[in-house]
């Protein structure tokens, strides 16, 4: 009887990980990220590629962060993964640059599905939603 509830323990805490490749893949955010929208300012203006005849991207390596815009890289930084409180409340995972000569401020985000939302943590700023690249 011990035996068998030892097994049945065993069962449990080994089918309890969260080392699913896919989960974590999907919610990493290295890899290539195509810009959708992005909507924000005073006014709450919304541009896309469409309204400002722009191709945007955006790609995540380890700690590194580029981006391009029309082929062109407009930045290169790094970064570190803090999570702190956000304007928008609660606590949230953020973007922090480790380079204060080119700081970006902190920028909360969250990878739903194959979308990154981005949202600078400032009033009056911008949020932006980028698509994963197959």
């Amino acid at each position: 009887m011990k035996n068998a509830l030892l097994f049945f323990v065993f069962i449990i805490l080994t089918s309890c990980s969260s080392k699913n490749s896919s989960v974590s893949k999907n919610k990493s955010l290295d890899g290539k990220w195509n810009w959708v929208q992005s909507t924000g300012g005073f006014a709450g203006t919304t541009s896309t590629p469409e309204s400002s005849n722009q191709v945007v991207y955006i790609e995540f390596s380890g700690n590194s962060f580029k981006k391009y815009s029309n082929g062109t890289l407009s930045a290169d930084l790094t970064f570190i993964i803090k999570t702190q409180k956000s304007i928008f409340g609660g606590e949230k995972p953020m973007l922090v640059s480790d380079n204060p000569i080119k700081d970006f401020g902190a920028i909360s985000f969250e990878i739903i599905g194959d979308k990154l939302h981005l949202n600078e943590e400032c009033n009056d700023c911008f949020g932006s939603v980028y698509v994963r690249a197959k």
